[in-house]
């Protein structure tokens, strides 16, 4: 006779298990310790039932992250709204990004700072268009490209130079932890009037 199919609630359950599970070896060992096998054992379940939840330790890593990250996007979207000129618009959302970083920074860690390792599998590439931040902070260099205020340029390699520029402030001093940096809430504000200087006219 053929097994009843797990309720949602059943395969919540299931899948929150799976998750803890992953966070756990995480916080103990790193990402280095994080195989299927690992994660398996210790949550009682099948290798294959981490990949038909998961599809693979990619996914199941970045869910540890996605909802909280998601609270944050929409954080973005609410700023955005409230800020006609994409001048200032440009600049809060910078500002916000690093305070984030800043403030949650064990999130922006395993999040934004996440260094695949070889031997997990490289994931299909999404647009930058499913992520609140990179859509928004375009979205204002267009408008504010349109008003004569941003610099003229392909919007797409600004955005990434904008985001590359507020991440680096976050993520040198902890990648780079042995020389004597700066902490990036020291440098929030000088990093934000500084990327703007680049692209404002």
């Amino acid at each position: 006779m053929a097994r009843p199919k797990a309720t949602p609630e059943q395969r919540e359950k299931v899948r929150r298990s799976i998750q803890a599970a992953a966070a756990e070896i995480h916080r103990k060992e790193g990402i280095t310790g994080i195989s299927a096998r690992a994660v398996a054992t210790k949550a009682g379940v099948s290798v294959g039932t981490i990949y038909s939840y998961f599809g693979d330790l990619t996914g199941l890593m970045q869910s540890l992250w996605t909802g909280r990250v998601s609270v944050m996007e929409d954080q973005f979207r609410a700023q955005a709204a409230e800020i006609a000129d994409p001048t200032e618009r440009l600049a809060a959302l910078l500002k916000t990004y690093l305070a984030f970083g800043v403030d949650q920074a064990a999130l922006y860690r395993g999040a934004l700072m996440f260094v695949r390792p070889a031997v997990l599998e490289t994931p299909d590439k999404q647009p930058l268009s499913e992520f609140a931040f990179p859509t928004l902070l375009r979205a204002a260099i267009v408008e504010g490209q349109s008003a004569g205020r941003i610099v003229d340029g392909d919007p797409d390699t600004l955005t990434q130079l904008l985001w590359s520029g507020v991440h680096g402030v976050l993520a040198l001093p902890v990648n780079m932890d042995r020389l004597d940096l700066a902490p990036a809430e020291k440098l929030v504000g000088d990093a934000v009037e500084g990327l703007m200087r680049m692209v404002r006219v």
